[in-house]
Formats: C-alpha cells, structure tokens, sequence
C-alpha cells in the first residue's frame, strides 16, 4: 500500500519543476526526508539546497510546512492525504 501526498510549490521551487502542485507518491513508513530526496533528484536545483548535508536539517531560508505546521527536522512520517507546501519565508520590515 503507498501514500499519496500533494507537494504545493512557490517561488523558486515552483519554477524548477514546471508546476505548482506535485501529486506524490509514497511507500509506506516513507519521512519527510525521503520525499525531500526524491524531489531533489527528479527536479535538481533548488531542491537540492532544501536540506542542510551537515546538520540533516531543512534549511532556514526554506519554509517547509507539513500540514500547516511548518518543519525544520524532515524525519518525520508521512501518512496518505498529507499537505506538504516547500516555499521561501516572507520577510518583512
């Protein structure tokens, strides 16, 4: 059985895989980290600065929410149906 999930992308993200809305699929007990990694190789770029390669953590200046809360430790499950939004913070002054 997999887990299909929907990846929503902005800015940068968006632009390199040619698309806003990414459905998604998993295998089961698959982590936010394992979806990471397969973004980076299918679409390259700027999916492959999301993840710190020291610390294993996402990056400061890459919002990455799962289900409306946003993440900095990727290893966390998926399950079916997950929300998954990969943007860049909004700074302002």
């Amino acid at each position: 059985m997999t887990a299909q999930v929907k990846v929503l992308l902005h800015a940068m993200f968006k632009e390199s895989a040619g698309k806003g809305e990414i459905s998604h699929e998993l295998s089961p007990s698959s982590s936010l980290k394992t979806l990471l990694e397969e973004l980076a190789n299918k679409y390259g770029k700027e999916f492959k600065k999301v993840l710190n390669p020291k610390t294993g953590l996402i990056e400061t200046d890459t919002l990455v929410m799962l289900n409306g809360k946003s993440m900095r430790k990727p290893d966390v499950s998926l399950k079916d149906g997950d929300i998954i939004m990969i943007t860049v913070p909004i700074g302002g002054g």
